[in-house]
């Protein structure tokens, strides 16, 4: 008489237990029931017990005895390369695990600043790609006032930026990595390329396109004419794409202000020139913010650690001694 058919969670009800599917499996290898007992480190009386449970709780014959050896037949074929799956999926599931655990895996979101994103945010990715290709890298880009936001709420595990003036030391980690300059560049054969260090007032004669108001760098740029007593540009575009304002830059003969590490990869590909003045740019440090109030993942760690490595190359201990002074 045909055996019923299984049902839906026929292994609860067999109560198949893990030493099955490892004694299915040690057939595959060994094909006498001797073998298989001792590959499993259990005596040849308890493995046969094992198996005769096992067919008996699920109703069905598995193997067919030719000598001494033990042939699955089409139900045992199918229960052993199925119980095969099974523990390569456990033993992938326990390399998955200690990756977790060990850091090398795992999901990370990271927000930078546009500059950092060019120069620390990129080279630590290289090397997280390379070293730990497990790890889920998610990037996004702003400015440090949303991107703080972000981390406030759990949106993000680490930032690249700089701190708001009132952030709290309970609420956040921040640890400084240096200063981030700013350049001024126009389009190529600008009037003012080939100029020795252009003034305040020459700068004013042109158009500008800048960050929207509110921004560090265009505060920055604002207080520098507001301090030397010399009227703002009178025809200023602001905006936050770069693309926009590369764009605006290649038709006309505006000027704009970018990130130092913005600036020197557009000059690489020839789109713009720096255009030589006496102005101090300098942004206030920026650095690496995390929370206090969530632990970070073990993926976290690693990838903090890889940035934290980029950084140091990046920027100079001068540079970093010059800013700890700066607080002083």
């Amino acid at each position: 008489m045909k055996p019923p058919h299984l049902s839906t969670s026929w292994f609860v009800g067999a109560r198949l237990k893990l030493r099955h599917l490892q004694l299915l499996a040690a057939f595959s290898r060994h094909s006498t029931l001797h073998d298989a007992a001792a590959h499993l480190g259990m005596s040849q009386p308890a493995a046969s017990k094992l198996l005769n449970d096992l067919e008996a709780l699920i109703g069905i014959v598995l193997f067919r005895h030719e000598g001494r050896r033990l042939v699955p037949n089409y139900f045992g074929e199918v229960l052993t390369r199925r119980a095969i799956t099974i523990l390569n999926e456990l033993d992938r599931t326990r390399e998955e695990l200690n990756a977790l655990l060990d850091g090398h895996a795992g999901r990370v979101c990271i927000g930078a600043i546009d500059g950092p994103a060019v120069d620390i945010l990129t080279r630590a990715i290289s090397v997280l790609q390379t070293d730990y290709p497990q790890i889920d890298l998610d990037i996004r880009t702003g400015s440090s006032a949303s991107l703080q936001q972000d981390l406030g709420l759990g949106h993000i595990e680490i930032m690249i930026g700089r701190p708001a003036g009132d952030m709290s030391d309970r609420q956040f980690r921040y640890e400084e990595i240096g200063h981030e300059p700013l350049m001024v560049m126009a389009r190529p054969g600008h009037p003012l390329a080939e100029a020795q260090a252009s003034s305040l007032a020459e700068l004013t004669r042109f158009p500008w396109i800048l960050q929207s108001r509110g921004s560090r760098s265009r505060q920055r740029f604002d207080a520098i004419f507001r301090d030397a007593g010399v009227s703002l540009p009178a025809r200023v575009v602001g905006s936050d794409s770069l693309v926009v304002t590369l764009a605006y830059l290649m038709r006309s003969d505006a000027l704009t202000v970018l990130s130092g590490p913005v600036a020197r990869q557009q000059m690489a590909t020839g789109q713009i020139v720096e255009i030589p003045n006496s102005l101090d740019l300098r942004l206030d440090p920026y650095g690496f913010l995390l929370s206090r109030e969530a632990l970070p993942s073990p993926a976290a760690v690693t990838v903090m650690a890889v940035l934290r490595d980029a950084s140091r190359k990046l920027v100079p201990p001068a540079l970093s001694a010059m800013s700890s002074n700066d607080r002083a």
